[in-house]
């Protein structure tokens, strides 16, 4: 038992109180759109019902935006309102954690990660931070990454935990913004490939109906995710499929002016955010992901367990590691990874290149099944194991530092 006798009396009351109550925790994240870390907590959060038995259990949202995610009915929600401001968000976290005092909070993304560490320094809960992408690519792009840098530089490093989703992620943080190696845990997102058979087999949500043969691209409109290569290259390619993007975001008017100039219109389409895209992912004759940079590549991995083959640029972090290779500046497409076709950042010859390989049916069917086979090793019940480990680790830390037995 730890000796609190030189804590001031107040502080004494406070272990006293939190020793005789069930642990309380939090998961903190911006909000519940429509981006890939938000699917990613939701279906953590899925996961993990049933785990927590007397503990109340929160989900925080900073800003009170749309919720598209599917949220379990276990889990309280709290919104605040914080409007993507930061110290707006500090304000109202500041007051739902010195009201609530949960034991340990869990956030995603950068602005509730920081704010999780900062405020764990007033209320004394273990900050556990997971970090959904590389981080140095992800400030770069950033008007005010200079800034950002040096907050994440001086918060992340006192978290209790910091849970990175790939290693790329883990050496960037640990490299770069001075966590500490002991302090990080690698994690990926849980997949599920039963669920998402299920959820694949489900009558689509789309009001127009799409063309009999598409590729695919999925994500938010924004720089990192290059839609622009992507148009760039299916116009140089010309392949036989259409082009179906889901996804909305601020890049969306600038896509739709590139998509006219290119004469791609009637080719290419845009039908917006899809809460369930699994059914038009496991129709798309291909996956094409032109990503300037990924911390775990979420839906690169679903398309794969939905037996869709994947393209995708070699960016700072993940694809490489899920499709097992490097792209190399010269050599053939093909033998660059062995689970999909991997070509370099940028390189919209290559994207033409490889689109063109995948209208050979029967080389789609190869990738298909490699695909697959591959996505089995990201399955759900070992990620959820870990992140078990990483909260009941933190819970008997904390109860041990408060002098409870």
């Amino acid at each position: 038992m730890s000796d609190v006798s030189n804590y001031p009396a107040q502080t004494r009351r406070e272990f006293a109180t939190a020793a005789r109550r069930a642990p309380r925790i939090a998961f903190v994240i911006n909000s519940m759109e429509g981006g890939g870390a938000e699917r990613a907590m939701a279906n953590l959060l899925h996961h993990l019902e049933g785990r927590f038995p007397g503990m109340p259990v929160d989900l925080v949202l900073l800003d009170d935006l749309p919720i598209v995610q599917d949220i379990p009915a276990w889990i309280r929600v709290v919104t605040l309102d914080g409007r993507g401001k930061m110290l707006r968000s500090a304000r109202a976290l500041g007051r739902y954690l010195l009201r609530t005092k949960p034991d340990l909070c869990l956030s995603y993304l950068a602005r509730a990660n920081t704010l999780n560490v900062v405020f764990s320094a007033l209320t004394r809960h273990r900050a556990i931070i997971s970090e959904r992408v590389q981080t140095t690519s992800h400030l770069s792009t950033s008007r005010a990454g200079a800034i950002y840098r040096y907050i994440t530089r001086i918060t992340y490093p006192r978290a209790f935990r910091v849970i990175a989703v790939s290693d790329g992620v883990a050496d960037d943080l640990i490299n770069h913004f001075d966590v500490p190696r002991t302090k990080t845990r690698v994690i990926g997102n849980p997949i599920d490939a039963a669920a998402l058979a299920d959820k694949a087999r489900a009558p689509s949500e789309l009001l127009a109906p799409l063309p009999e043969r598409y590729l695919l691209g999925v994500g938010r409109m924004v720089v990192n995710k290059n839609f622009e290569m992507l148009l760039d290259g299916y116009a140089r390619a010309n392949p036989s499929a259409d082009l179906v993007i889901l996804g909305d975001g601020p890049d969306r008017p600038k896509l739709e002016a590139q998509i006219k100039a290119l004469g791609l219109s009637g080719r290419v389409h845009l039908p917006g955010f899809v809460p369930n895209p699994y059914p038009i992912m496991a129709r798309a004759e291909a996956l094409v992901s032109c990503s300037n940079a990924e911390g775990f590549p979420n839906t690169i991995i679903e398309a794969m367990a939905l037996a869709t083959p994947v393209i995708a640029t070699d960016c700072p972090s993940g694809p490489a590691m899920v499709l097992r290779g490097k792209a190399l500046k010269g050599a053939p497409i093909e033998s660059n990874a062995r689970d999909g076709l991997l070509i370099r950042m940028g390189a919209r010859e290559e994207l033409g290149r490889a689109l063109t390989i995948f209208e050979d049916p029967d080389i789609r069917h190869d990738y298909a099944s490699r695909a697959r086979s591959r996505a089995a090793a990201f399955g759900v019940e070992a990620v959820v194991r870990e992140y078990l480990d990483i909260i009941e680790d933190s819970l008997r830390s904390r109860a041990a530092n408060m002098g409870v037995k």
